[in-house]
This record gives structure tokens, sequence and C-alpha cells, in this order.
């Protein structure tokens, strides 16, 4: 097959899998702590990584992450009050985790709530853990100090675990919505972690970005069909004439 067309069919399918990605954010635009992911990097950009594999630079990098399909943006979002007990917002980094069937997750979206069994829970009924597990607790009257410590009758019954990774670019999005590390990526509990009670981290997603972002992409994919179109017609118009001789 011609190189430009396919050129033009590598561009159409990565158009199509960006307009996912940006899909995939707006439906999320309102969920708390959800962290926008990256559109894939452009098929230029991809093959021009490829044909310097000796060179190991940052945007490569950059590149080889943006290909991934859970690869995600880790900024924050803005911080907002809501006024109910259970809602906890980190302030600075770390992230608070998760024991879901995939196994320990992570995640910004403080929205927790305490189950049938009083347990601590994410809003997909997730334990969220403590230093020792599990937060259980006994009823439903507690406080939480901006250390993560719980206290209920005036003493300490648990302490939420917050932790960081040395390189949190490795956290990809699992099955669950939440986030998992790479398999070498290693959690550390954040000692300088600080909670803000009553306070809900909102989603990073930009509306207007991700809205210019799906016109730029639709305006790419039809030029990218006209090419291949174009190219396909004089093919057709070549063999046609061959075939005149």
């Amino acid at each position: 097959m011609s190189n430009a067309l396919v050129t033009a069919i590598d561009s159409m399918q990565n158009d199509l899998r960006q307009m996912e990605t940006l899909s995939q954010n707006m439906v999320n635009v309102a969920t708390p702590g959800y962290r926008r992911a990256l559109p894939p990097a452009p098929a230029f950009e991809r093959a021009l990584a490829a044909a310097q594999p000796q060179v190991a630079t940052s945007a490569q990098s950059a590149v080889a992450a943006r290909s991934a399909a859970t690869a995600v943006d880790l900024t924050h979002g803005a911080v907002k009050p809501t006024g109910r007990a259970w809602d906890l917002a980190i302030d600075g980094d770390g992230y608070f985790e998760l024991a879901t069937p995939d196994g320990l997750a992570y995640t910004r979206a403080g929205d927790f709530a305490l189950d049938a069994r009083g347990r601590l829970v994410s809003l997909a009924g997730y334990p969220v853990q403590g230093t020792q597990g599990d937060i259980v607790l006994d009823g439903p009257t507690a406080s939480v100090g901006r250390d993560g410590r719980i206290t209920q009758d005036g003493r300490e019954v648990a302490q939420i675990r917050i932790v960081r990774f040395a390189a949190p670019n490795a956290l990809q999005r699992s099955a669950s919505g939440a986030l998992q590390p790479a398999p070498s990526a290693v959690a550390e509990v954040d000692p300088r972690a600080q909670l803000l009670t009553g306070q809900l981290e909102a989603s990073n997603v930009a509306p207007m970005r991700e809205m210019v972002a799906m016109l730029q992409t639709t305006r790419h994919f039809e030029s990218a069909q006209k090419l291949y179109q174009g190219y396909d017609d004089m093919l057709g118009s070549a063999i046609q004439k061959l075939g005149q001789f």
C-alpha cells in the first residue's frame, strides 16, 4: 500500500482514539478527583520517536507515555467546600489508597462514606486504607484531623493512609476507574500530607480545552479523509488508463 494511504489511515485511526479520550474527559468533567486522560501522541511524533531510539530525550518519553491508552494528566483540580463530614481533600501531593478487586489503587477523590459494616469506603464501595488496613468505625460520629487521624469519643481509632510516588507519572487508570502504579513503582507514606475536611477536589478537566481539541481533531480527520479519497481516486484513474493500453 502507498505510504500516503498508510499515513492517512494511521492519522484517521489516531484521530478516532483521540476523540474517544476527549469524550471520556467530557463525561467526567464533574467527577470529583478525576484525572484528565491524555490524548494519544500524533502519528508523526510516534514515528519520530521510533526512528531515533538511540536518543533518549524527555520529549520522546512524553510521546511514549501519551501513546498508552491509560496515560493521565496528574495536575491538581480545584478544591471546593461541600460541608459533608466525610468529604476529604488532600492539601498538596499524595493519594488515598483503596482496596479494589484489581489490588491496591489510588485516587484523589475523597467523597467517602460509611457502609453498613462501618467501613470508610469510596463512592464505588472500595474500602479506604488506613495505616492498619481497612478503616472500621463504631458509629457515624467521628472527626478527622488534618494529619488524617480519626478520633471517636476522644480516642484515636484509625489514621488514613496517604501515599506518594517517586515517579507519579507511572500511574495509569485501572478498570476500577482509580489509578494504579506501574509494577516497579513503590507507594510511600507521605508524612507531610494534610487533609481538608468538608471539601472535595474537582476534576482537572477544562471543558473549553476539550471542546477546542474536539473541533481540531474533527477538522484533522476530515483533512486526512480527503487526502485518502483524493489519492485513492488518482490511483483508480491511473489503473483505468493503464488498462486501456
